[in-house]
């Protein structure tokens, strides 16, 4: 128990250190200059809306597409061309830093993309139900007034080391979807890489818990040595 409770502690003051200095963020990272691929204000391609011609109108379907959350650096959208408002005294313009990209499904399916959201979301489901069963008992335990026993502290434990595996797969996983996301598009002057949202907080959530969960067993340890001692 001593020596989990050292080895927790070391790995939340590491992970605290990083946290500090790194958004624990892999990029992965493409960019040309081909004028030609550059963002444009325009009408949307046909692989991703059908127009019909009917009477009295046209009508619109909007294809199926895959969405993707990502990163995106650099803030020009063209040669020397920037997303800017000329509106005189309140002119701006615009840097993204995160954005959406849709993707047409039928350009994706049967790929690795397609494999890894089923993946994603069959082991993200398991461990999250998992999770929260566990949530549940600690919680009713507590309810009870059963604190400091080792059934609470192994839960702790348990959901602890649930967190910090969801967040790992997390990123293993988006870091192999990104190589097949980034092989799908291609944007001038534009930096794109995975957003893998701020990890950090969760893994250090999870070794908070791994670390309590020690302390309470190492807390039942003292009072039943007062009591042995009385």
């Amino acid at each position: 128990m001593k020596n989990k409770l050292k080895i927790y502690t070391v790995l939340l003051a590491v992970v605290l250190l990083a946290q500090v200095f790194d958004n624990f963020g892999y990029e992965t990272t493409t960019y040309t200059t081909d004028k030609d691929k550059a963002l444009t204000i325009g009408s949307l391609p046909k692989e991703f809306v059908e127009t019909k011609d009917i009477e009295g109108g046209v009508v619109t379907n909007y294809k199926p597409t895959m969405n993707f959350n990502v990163k995106v650096k650099n803030n020009k959208v063209g040669e020397g061309k920037y997303l800017v408002c000329n509106s005189g005294e309140k002119s701006c313009y615009m840097s993204i830093q995160k954005a959406k990209i849709s993707i047409p499904w039928e350009r994706i399916k049967g790929t690795p993309l397609i494999y890894m959201g089923i993946c994603n979301v069959v082991i993200f489901s398991v461990f999250g139900i998992w999770g929260l069963i566990l949530a549940f008992k600690l919680i009713r335990s507590v309810y009870k007034g059963e604190v400091f026993v080792a059934k609470v502290a192994s839960q702790m434990e348990i959901i602890g080391a649930l967190i910090i595996a969801i967040r790992l797969l997390y990123i293993i996983l988006g870091y192999v979807s990104s190589q097949f996301l980034l092989n799908q598009i291609d944007i001038s002057y534009l930096d794109i890489s995975w957003d893998y949202g701020n990890n950090g907080i969760y893994i250090i959530f999870g070794i908070t818990l791994m670390v309590a969960s020690q302390i309470i067993l190492r807390g039942k340890e003292l009072r039943e040595e007062q009591e042995l001692t009385i």
